[in-house]
């Protein structure tokens, strides 16, 4: 027995004597049943602890995976998230592109017939000149014989 055993037992008898009035001697079942106790409570402490580290182990385990499959899932909603941002934008400049070729179709189309009435009215201002110059000429030469 170590010094803080011996003084356990001393203190354990010293407390059964005062308050039940029975001395106990030191080979007494009462200690052995005591010391047994202390033993058991050891091992159970130690199967205890032996238990907690297992559980650490394990919580700590399964935390790392967790920790691995939300990472993994949060980078497969980033690159889905990044494929859709690329298609929506390229929707929109397609969207763009379309409506600024069918504006500047329209305007040209516009522009073409303008083009087109402006050049039939030259025409036709030119064929009134070229039948008004014919007249001229046809009544120039009329004058020319008749006189």
């Amino acid at each position: 027995m170590t010094i803080n055993a011996d003084d356990q037992y001393t203190r354990i008898m010293a407390a059964i004597a005062a308050k039940h009035g029975v001395a106990l001697s030191e080979d007494d079942p009462i200690l052995m049943v005591y010391t047994l106790n202390e033993i058991l409570l050891q091992e159970n402490n130690k199967a205890h602890q032996m238990l907690l580290n297992n559980f650490r182990a394990t919580l700590e385990e399964n935390i790392h995976h967790w920790s691995q499959a939300t990472e993994s899932r949060a980078n497969l909603l980033s690159q889905t998230s990044s494929r859709n941002i690329h298609q929506l934008s390229e929707q929109v400049v397609n969207a763009c592109f379309e409506s600024i070729d069918q504006k500047i179709e329209s305007s040209f189309n516009e522009k073409l017939k303008e083009i087109t009435t402006l050049s039939r009215n030259i025409r036709l201002a030119a064929l009134i000149n070229l039948w008004a110059t014919s007249l001229f000429f046809g009544a120039v030469l009329i004058l020319l014989l008749v006189f």
